[in-house]
């Protein structure tokens, strides 16, 4: 699952140029040539997206840059999906061969659409599902520590998967394998006082609750999909991710085997039937979020769909393989399925590289540490999915600093925020679909270079504001200098 991520230099994640280029400014906060405190600010304490950035951050020291940084995090990810299944069927008392499923689930929309946070939550999240269980059997400080470790880490990864978390670790705090007195519940919940510490301080202060203190003055609203619209995409909210059937197939051959492994095979009785009714609460708790979660708060978006995988990641849990042949084909099954999504994702991520072209290139033709806007005319791919364009001029400050618009530093949950004295001309939120928002004679008196995708001259036409150069054209990209 991991080869096809070291396959190509550049992957159709939609996101992923902006995570990497919040990885490389963190990296490089003291590089003046890199101009990084120049244009932006540090709001550590605001947000809870910091985890991912600052392990990376930490990674490119090592590894030399936020894009290998970034690759190294993602295959650890991967191999986190089934060995943290693995951790929970283990506690639940389950076939452990049952954690190959979630080795397909790893090629995910999540994951296509460049949700890299949640995406990293959902292994650590399901360990630490395994480790409250483990506490409740086995108490311990030691335990106690690292489930609020654990807990505190969910929470600085992403607020989606804390939601899910928290209620459900409390409740087998107190509650599993029989309730336990109140007068207990203090010292079994002792895991929990750092995060709600965490959640109140981020109540108070973060931008996501109180986005008017960071300056955005757009209306929070508030949209549910309909629950027979959020049953139509459930399908897509996990693995229809490339433009071929391939994915489709995927999700047969993993529906297929849960069937077999879901008719009743064993006929010895479990010693702890509990565990399965355990797994069917958490199940309905996360259809629950997936059919009643909002769809969208503001600028976030596609809220609800993300529950999805998480779903589908502890129905393995509910299932009991046979002894012997009859239990091994459909997990074999799942191994072949596993083989076929990895396979998918290679043909479809080396085409996506000859998609992508003589960018590199073409942006290696800018200075750094200056300022870039992005005019993506041509932001979709013929083989994934999602707009695997739309971000990729955060690939410049990703190599070379500076600034690189559209950019995450715009949303109030971001941990790097535009200094005031230097931040680019506003725009309204989702700009960055529009390539023809761009004004030349308002950003063009900031910018130092415009990139385009798309056989496009965007300058052909005379208009108000200053003149372009054509710095660079190869195949689909352009890249033009402001003249003195």
């Amino acid at each position: 699952m991991v080869v096809p991520l070291w396959s190509a230099a550049h992957l159709p994640f939609t996101d992923l140029p902006q995570h990497v280029s919040a990885i490389a400014t963190l990296r490089h906060w003291w590089d003046p040539t890199w101009k990084t405190q120049e244009y932006f600010t540090l709001e550590l304490g605001q947000t809870q997206y910091l985890l991912y950035y600052l392990v990376g951050a930490a990674l490119a020291f090592p590894f030399g840059t936020a894009e290998r940084a970034n690759l190294i995090l993602l295959s650890a990810i991967a191999v986190a999906y089934p060995y943290s299944l693995r951790a929970l069927l283990r506690a639940l008392r389950a076939d452990t061969r049952l954690a190959l499923f979630a080795c397909t689930l790893f090629w995910s929309q999540a994951l296509l659409i460049g949700f890299f946070n949640y995406v990293a939550a959902m292994p650590l999240a399901i360990w630490a599902l395994a480790l409250t269980l483990r506490e409740t059997e086995s108490p311990s400080r030691r335990n106690l520590w690292i489930l609020a470790g654990a807990g505190a880490a969910l929470f600085y990864l992403h607020l989606s998967a804390f939601i899910f978390f928290a209620p459900v670790a409390a409740v087998i705090s107190v509650g599993v394998p029989r309730l336990a007195p109140i007068r207990e519940w203090p010292r079994k919940l002792l895991w929990a006082a750092p995060i709600a510490v965490l959640s109140v301080l981020w109540l108070v202060n973060s931008p996501v609750v109180h986005p008017e203190t960071v300056g955005w003055r757009q209306p929070m609203a508030v949209y549910w999909e309909a629950p027979a619209t959020s049953l139509r995409n459930v399908t897509d909210a996990l693995l229809d991710i490339w433009r071929g059937p391939e994915d489709e197939w995927c999700l047969l051959g993993l529906l297929a085997a849960a069937a077999l492994l879901a008719w009743p095979q064993r006929r010895d009785a479990e010693k702890h039937p509990w565990r399965r009714g355990l797994v069917a609460v958490w199940l309905v708790w996360a259809a629950l979020l997936y059919l009643a979660f909002p769809v969208s708060i503001g600028w976030m978006w596609q809220l609800n769909e993300r529950y999805a995988l998480i779903f589908a990641l502890l129905v393995p849990a509910l299932l009991r393989p046979a002894r012997g042949l009859r239990g091994a084909l459909p997990l074999l099954l799942v191994a072949a399925t596993g083989f076929f999504a990895a396979g998918s994702a290679l043909a479809n991520i080396r085409a996506f590289e000859r998609e992508v072209g003589p960018f590199d290139a073409v942006l290696a033709r800018a200075q750094p540490g200056r300022r870039l806007i992005g005019m993506i005319f041509e932001h979709n791919s013929r083989y994934a999915k999602f707009s695997s364009f739309l971000h990729f001029q955060a690939y410049y400050r990703a190599r070379m600093g500076g600034i690189a618009s559209f950019s995450f530093a715009e949303l109030p949950q971001s941990p790097l925020r535009y200094r005031p004295a230097s931040a680019p001309p506003p725009h309204p939120p989702g700009w960055e679909w529009h390539a023809n928002t761009f004004r030349n004679d308002l950003d063009g008196y900031y910018y130092d270079y415009v990139l385009v995708g798309g056989v496009i001259d965007p300058f052909a036409r005379p208009q108000p504001g200053p003149r372009w150069r054509l710095l660079a054209r190869e195949g689909r990209w352009a890249l033009y200098e402001k003249e003195e």
